[in-house]
């Protein structure tokens, strides 16, 4: 369940069966936010030391974004919507240092969390659809992320050196010298 570089948006019916599925969560965000930490911190105990001992305040914030991204997979302008989601994820990478790697658990962690409130109305279909939604929100929070890193990074290059062109190397010792050109030898010969 990792994030490729480049994940196609759903299909609507993918988008309809993630939406359909909320209705058996949206009405327990608290309860979903619960099972969802619980499951993350469960298969990487790593990732607790980046939360809030207190979960309250993250878990209700965690609720009403993924519900509210999946209420406007197919009503907001793509185009904001994915905008949005990646600074979401430029956010996450500058503020809590969320890597690529971490999404995997969060995918998984979610699935299931889902699953556990939709108890058994939950087919392979419908995990497959949330698996797609899940996979190209966290595509777009990467593609933020790194877009927010490089950014900085060019940032701070510049402002290391500004106007600044780099300086040449300098010849390891014991590299050759480069080789003397022929006006060089005429030159040191006048």
């Amino acid at each position: 369940m990792s994030p490729p570089a480049t994940v196609e948006r759903p299909a609507p019916e993918v988008i309809a069966a993630v939406r359909a599925s909320c209705a058996a969560v949206a009405d327990r965000p608290v309860r979903l936010a619960e099972s969802f930490y619980a499951h993350l911190f469960e298969m990487a105990p790593q990732l607790r030391p980046m939360f809030p001992p207190d979960l309250t305040g993250q878990m209700q914030k965690m609720s009403d974004t993924l519900l509210t991204v999946i209420a406007q997979l197919d009503t907001a302008d793509p185009a904001e919507l994915e905008a949005a989601i990646r600074r979401l994820g430029a956010d996450h990478r500058t503020r809590f240092r969320v890597e690529p790697e971490h999404y995997l658990y969060v995918g998984h962690a979610l699935a299931r969390a889902v699953r556990n409130l939709s108890g058994t109305v939950y087919p392979g279909s419908l995990s497959s659809a949330w698996i797609a939604v899940y996979q190209w929100v966290a595509a777009q929070m990467v593609a933020g992320a790194d877009a927010a890193e490089s950014a900085a990074e060019a940032a701070e290059a510049a402002q290391a050196a500004p106007g600044a062109l780099p300086r040449p190397r300098e010849p390891r010792e014991g590299a050759l010298a480069p080789a003397r050109r022929r006006h060089d030898a005429d030159r040191a010969d006048d």
